[in-house]
């Protein structure tokens, strides 16, 4: 039994002298933190798809005695389109501003559209002949009038029909003079 708890003695000794012998540079090592590596993933990038199948931006522009321009930015998303003003035919959804009868505000020019649409051939049963589908994002532009000073309110609206979701759109716009500033914004939304 002797030779037993001797060579229990023994073996513990080793391994506790083991541990103290280990050099410094190795405890300095242990204690330092792990290098981190930096790994790249390879992450397709899908492109942004809107909910929406169009956006429009609007401006006003202040060309000067009493003349504004007010910008329209059509954003077309999804492969959606509508009826370009330019189209010969008549169209119930055809791209168009309206503003109501008012002694302030007139219209002093047509609706101009960058890029101009081009005239094409669509077989289908409602169009069954030419038509000036507008397919990319267009920038429209017309010029009004101001004839008052005073503050005033014109309220229009923005009608079209976005295709291929076959929707009447009739945004409520309201364009606004005080302090000498004009702008345009959506009324009622």
């Amino acid at each position: 039994m002797y030779k037993f708890l001797a060579s229990g003695l023994l073996i513990l000794s080793i391994s506790c002298n083991s541990d103290k012998s280990q050099p410094k540079d190795a405890l300095a090592i242990a204690e330092a933190p792990a290098p981190t590596l930096a790994i790249e993933t390879n992450t397709m990038k899908k492109p942004k798809v809107k909910s929406e199948p169009y956006e429009l931006k609007m401006n006003m522009n202040e060309l000067g005695d009493g003349v504004y321009e007010l910008e329209l930015n059509m954003l077309l998303y999804n492969g959606s389109h509508f009826v370009s003003p330019n189209a010969k035919r008549d169209f119930t959804g055809k791209f168009t501003v309206h503003l109501d009868d008012n002694e302030e505000l007139v219209s002093i020019s047509d609706l101009v559209e960058t890029p101009r649409s081009v005239e094409e051939v669509d077989l289908h049963p409602f169009v069954n002949g030419t038509i000036n589908w507008v397919r990319e994002d267009t920038k429209y532009q017309l010029k009004l009038k101001r004839k008052s000073e005073d503050s005033f309110h014109v309220k229009g609206f923005i009608q079209f029909t976005i295709e291929p979701r076959c929707t009447l759109e009739k945004i409520p716009i309201i364009i606004k003079y005080a302090a000498g500033k004009m702008h345009v914004e959506l009324f009622g939304c």
